[in-house]
């Protein structure tokens, strides 16, 4: 399997299958807890994530029935400005998520923050999302996901980050090279979250 760039007329089957992959993520069921609601609200929400990448990254996927994607921020674009994210459209979360949804969900990645900034300060690749769906999982496709941005690093001598609220997800990065920089819980959530690099 080799990973392309998101054509975008696959935006919302794309949003759809990353809803499927987060659906039983920890932090996807605190924000909304309620699993119709979730189902429901979640494929806006990535889709604003996925054009967010369009718009100052790249979102790649692969070939074939829309299984999940991988949205990665560039070394002279991974902060994300209020700018960037009200063109995105994340400033409609409030009513696509739902203000108390919302709220969680900003102030639950607002704790990793300063750890995002403590231990990348200088130029790296942001994996901001990395799902896929359920039905394809355990198939290579999050490897294959993450090979071109993997690549790239490596050639430029850069790192890369990423964060993870899944348990089962840490042993998949550290395979990959990544290593834990934080386990952190959330005060508010009681969330455990992970940052890693991969150098």
């Amino acid at each position: 399997m080799t990973a392309t760039t998101m054509p975008a007329s696959e935006l919302d089957v794309t949003a759809a299958a990353l809803a499927r992959a987060f659906h039983h993520d920890p932090l996807q069921t605190y924000i909304l807890p309620d699993s119709q609601e979730r189902a429901a609200r979640s494929p806006a929400h990535f889709a604003s994530i996925l054009r967010y990448g369009q718009l100052f990254g790249d979102v790649f996927t692969i070939p074939g029935p829309a299984s999940g994607a991988a949205v990665v921020l560039p070394p002279d674009g991974w902060d994300i400005t209020p700018e960037r994210a009200e063109a995105a459209g994340f400033d409609e979360w409030p009513t696509t998520l739902g203000e108390v949804a919302a709220d969680r969900f900003v102030k639950t990645l607002s704790v990793l923050e300063p750890y995002h900034r403590r231990d990348v300060p200088g130029a790296h690749w942001y994996v901001l999302v990395l799902g896929v769906a359920p039905e394809a999982q355990g198939t290579g496709r999050g490897r294959a996901l993450l090979q071109p941005t993997l690549a790239r690093a490596t050639a430029a001598g850069q790192p890369c980050y990423l964060e993870t609220a899944q348990p089962k997800n840490v042993g998949f990065y550290e395979h990959l090279g990544f290593r834990v920089l934080a386990e952190v819980v959330d005060p508010t959530s009681g969330l455990r979250l992970w940052t890693f690099r991969r150098d």
